[in-house]
This record gives C-alpha cells, structure tokens and sequence, in this order.
C-alpha cells in the first residue's frame, strides 16, 4: 500500500504542476509587450499592434475605475488602439492587467502595466468655471473645457419650490459639457435676495461627479438709454434716407414699435409708406455702432419688429405698371426675410471701433439660427411677425383690422439681446448681422425655401439701448 502511494505522488504533483500552467496560459511574444498609454481627459488610450501574427488576435485589459468597479475592455487585430475610461480626477500609476487571446480563445500568462489618466470634463470646467450676475436678478455661466468631452452639466439654484413652498435646490437646465466650453445665461423669476447657485456634473453613466457652490452673486438690474446719450453711425453706402417712403435713421428711435407707422400709413392707403429703418444693399457684416461718449456698462439692445398686419409686400419677381419698384427691391416681398437670424453683439474701447479687429472686442451676445425656412416656424423670434402668409389667421389677427387700443396692448415682438456681465465698460458698443431669415412662400421649394434676401438689407422698426442702472 506504502508502495502505491509513493508510486502516485509524483504523477499527482505532475498533474497540478499541469493544472498551473494551464491557469498561467501561453506565454506572450516579446513584440506584444510593446504597449503604450496616452492620457486623455477621463481615462487613457492604450496603442498596441497586433497584426503580425494571427495566432493572437485579441488583447484584455482589466482595471479599476474611479468608482471601484471592475472593467474589461478587449481589443482585436483590426485596430491598434483602446480606451481605458471611467476616470473623473487626473491620477498616476493605474494598475492596468492586459493579457492575449488565441484562435483557442486561450488566455495568455497576465502582464502588469500601470497608466495615468487626464482630468474628465466633468472636473476640468470647474478649473475655468465662472458665475457671473445677469441682468433681472440672474446669472451667467462661462466655463472652457476639454476637446475630449463627455457627461452633462446641472444647473440649480436656491429658491422656494412652488410645490411645497420650502426652499429647495430649483433646476434650471442640464446640458451636455459643449466641447471646448460654454457661455449659459440664466433669468430667475424668484426674487431672491442672496443668490446660491449649484453646479453639478455627472458622467453618461448617470454617476455624480462633482457638486460646487457659489454664492454673493450681484443683483443686476438695467435701465433705457434715450437716444440723446449715445450716437449711431454705420458706413454711408448703407444709408437709406428716403421720406417719400418713410425710410430712415431717424425712425429707428422714434418711440414708435409694432409697426405702428406702417400701420397707420396702410390705413390711409398709403401702401409704400413703412415709417421704419432699413439698411442696405450688402449690410451683412458691416458695423452698426453705439457710441455712448464716456465707458459705460451695456445690458441689453433690443430689436423690435413689425407686428403681423398680414400684409402683401412688393416683388419685383412679380412686376406690374402700378408697382413701386423701389419698395419691391427692398423687400423682395417678404419681411421678415430682413430680420435678422444670426447677428453678433461687441464691445470695445479702442480708438477706432470702425477698426479695430472684432477678436481684439469683448463678445456681449450672439444669436446664431438656422436661418433657413424650415427652422422659421419653430424657432424664429420674429415668427409671428408681419408676413402674409404667416402662421395666424389671415382676417382675425392681422392687427391692420384690430382697434387702436388692442393694437397698443399688444406685445412687441422684440429681440432681446442681453449682454454677458463682466463688470466692464465700453465706449462703442456694435451690433454685426451676418444673416437674416429666409421667408420664401413658395410651397413647392419646401422645407428649405430659397434666399429672399440676395442683396442682404436689415431692418428693425426700434432699436432700443439698455445699460447698467447705476445707484
């Protein structure tokens, strides 16, 4: 019996010696070793090549993520390089085990390797994070982040929840973290006396990464600048001054919205008498300039356009003997397609605001639509502006048919260009059109339409000019 035991012992231990080799697996050619890691924001990118030999053809790497989970990420022959993520702070020395895989799908002997990551989007915006007041009591946030991006921004702040009528963090918006960063500007209905405003990034996987505070936030409250405290210029050849038709400079700060000049003239049948601004041909990117005479604070321009009097506007398309060929080029039929869709609002001190160049001026607004017809309806600021065709009923709404007193208790239809806060003054402040809304009316060229507006005029019936209310 002794006998037959010693006998089996060494064919024992030559089993379990067998057993370990096959958990160690297959030894991995030298050149595979070649790895390298690259930190990104949120992780790392691992390169490695497999290509040169088809008896491998997969790589694993499995690590621990920032919230202890353990990840497996596989790669395979057809490409050379593979993401390790799941990382919020920027850290060293990541303990990464990489192993290979055959046609067998065996598992080769592990390789240990360590990698650092960089910081997640989700932490770097705050690097570079700034809450700034706004005007009515609200706040702006600017941030930059990453070219590497990835979860969402939540924005609350502090007020009294309508529900339970106790205070409460109250969401304003979330957003994904825009590549690069963000400007987000922020009204608060409440008036709250001492603002706190909360900040707080999660990853796509739902996970909150980082919570921050920010409190002692400026209350911003604007005021009207009358037209005899700041001049308005613009290049000559754009000028239009014709009192034949009621066209100048002189009626953009002539206290009359809505339209009302127009309207007043088409009641009196005097068709081609507008009482409004226009500038043009070829206005687009050209510098229409507020010079205030000593720096002050700018809070917002507003442009104010031409309620819906549903009426027909001339098209030299369409000519007739009896047609006012001056008017048909100015509004090639459509209004609103001289309103304008993406437009720019600066700010500089410089010597020369004619000048200077615009990355060399502090940027206070931006509109930037889809100016194409398609998007007209559902995003236009001036969609229910005057055009004959328009989105109400032809008879019932056009306020060229309503009484005088529901004409004067009707909102305006405006473009509130609210200016970023940032505590500085200017001199000159510009506004820049870089295009306005297409309003073609024929159905046929739909969703797209086509450019009305080739020779690129602008219009706004009031321009109105809002800084800072000094106490």
């Amino acid at each position: 019996m002794i006998q037959r035991i010693l006998f089996l012992l060494p064919v024992l231990f030559l089993f379990f010696a067998c057993s370990d080799d096959d958990e160690v697996g297959f030894d991995v050619p030298v050149e595979f070793r070649k790895i390298s890691f690259d930190p990104i924001p949120g992780g790392a990118v691992m390169r490695y090549r497999l290509s040169d030999n088809m008896d491998i053809f997969r790589i694993r790497a499995r690590y621990k993520d920032a919230y202890g989970r353990h990840l497996v990420k596989e790669g395979s022959y057809l490409t050379d390089t593979l993401l390790l993520n799941g990382f919020t702070e920027a850290r060293a020395d990541v303990p990464v085990q990489l192993t290979f895989l055959n046609n067998a799908l065996e598992e080769s002997a592990p390789l240990e390797m360590t990698f650092n990551t960089g910081t997640a989007a989700t932490v770097a915006l705050f690097e570079n994070l700034s809450v700034n007041p706004f005007w009515g009591g609200g706040f702006n946030i600017i941030y930059s982040s990453p070219t590497t991006v990835e979860g969402t921004v939540h924005i609350f702040y502090v007020g009294i929840n309508p529900a339970t009528q106790r205070e409460d963090n109250i969401l304003l918006g979330s957003y994904p973290i825009a590549e690069g960063g963000d400007t987000l500007n922020f009204e608060i209905k409440q008036n709250v006396a001492n603002l706190k405003v909360i900040v707080r990034t999660d990853d796509f996987e739902g996970n909150t990464v980082k919570v921050q505070t920010y409190e002692g936030i400026e209350y911003l409250t604007m005021e009207p600048l009358a037209p005899e405290y700041f001049t308005f210029s613009f290049p000559e050849s754009l000028k239009i001054e014709d009192e034949a038709h009621q066209i100048g400079v002189k009626y953009l700060f002539d206290g009359q919205k809505k339209g009302a000049n127009y309207r007043k003239n088409y009641q009196k049948r005097d068709f081609y008498k507008f009482g409004t601004f226009v500038a043009g041909p070829y206005a687009f990117n050209e510098r229409f300039i507020i010079d205030f005479g000593t720096p002050k604070v700018p809070a917002m321009l507003r442009g104010d356009a031409f309620l819906y009097h549903g009426n027909y506007y001339p098209n030299p398309t369409n000519p007739n003997p009896n047609m006012d060929m001056f008017v048909a080029n100015l509004w090639h039929g459509v209004y609103t397609s001289r309103l304008p869709a993406k437009i720019k609002v600066y700010g500089t001190n410089a010597a020369d605001p004619t000048k200077v160049p615009l990355n060399e001026c502090t940027m206070l607004y931006k509109l930037e639509e889809d100016p194409r017809w398609s998007n007209f309806y559902d995003n236009a600021w001036c969609r229910y502006s005057d055009f004959q065709s328009g989105p109400m009923d032809y008879m019932k709404d056009a306020y060229r048919n309503r009484t005088d007193q529901e004409f004067e208790e009707a909102e305006p239809i405006s473009l509130d260009m609210k200016c970023n806060f940032f505590g500085e003054a200017f001199r000159y402040v510009f506004f820049v059109v870089e295009d306005t809304w297409t309003s073609n009316n024929q159905g046929w060229m739909y969703p797209n339409g086509c450019e009305e507006n080739l020779m690129e005029y602008i219009t706004f019936d009031e321009l109105e000019v809002f800084v800072k209310k000094e106490y």
